[in-house]
């Protein structure tokens, strides 16, 4: 895969080095309705939710999506209170993760392989500590290829 040809000449840059370092987040707590509003304002798919500092999951806007077009959910809260559905209950939890240290040429390959558009970065202690999006791996490759 054009992933792997990667691995001699970038192999010793770093999922720290093209992460976001200080992504947007939001809290099980917090609404979709907010969750959304925030994506939209940023220009951003995908939001870490934390307690505290931990990662307890991600929300996306396919979630979203999903969350307030299901018609089950319509007929228990109403189509009106929609966007009032907590992140909590629509997050993915225990997501895929990636370390800073991580070779950037794996970071390819899992958002490749897994399909996600974005992977939460967590150190040791499951704290969150950035995001890496095919975005971001786009904009170094672009680098990259400006530098040549």
């Amino acid at each position: 895969m054009a992933a792997t040809a990667m691995n001699g000449k970038y192999n010793w840059m770093k999922v720290m080095d093209v992460m976001t370092k200080t992504p947007y987040t939001v809290t099980p707590s917090d609404t979709i309705g907010r969750a959304g509003e925030l994506m939209s304002a940023h220009g951003v798919r995908q939001l870490p939710v934390v307690a505290g500092k931990t990662l307890v999951g991600v929300i996306s806007d396919r979630d979203i999506r999903s969350s307030i077009s299901n018609p089950t959910r319509f007929d228990t809260i109403g189509a009106d209170k929609a966007f009032d559905i907590l992140v909590g209950d629509t997050m993915t939890r225990d997501p895929v993760t990636l370390s800073p240290d991580d070779a950037l040429p794996k970071a390819v390959e899992a958002l490749i392989e897994d399909k996600f558009g974005a992977f939460p970065v967590v150190n040791g202690d499951a704290e969150l500590v950035g995001i890496v999006s095919y975005i971001d791996m786009l904009s170094c490759f672009l680098n990259r290829l400006r530098e040549s």
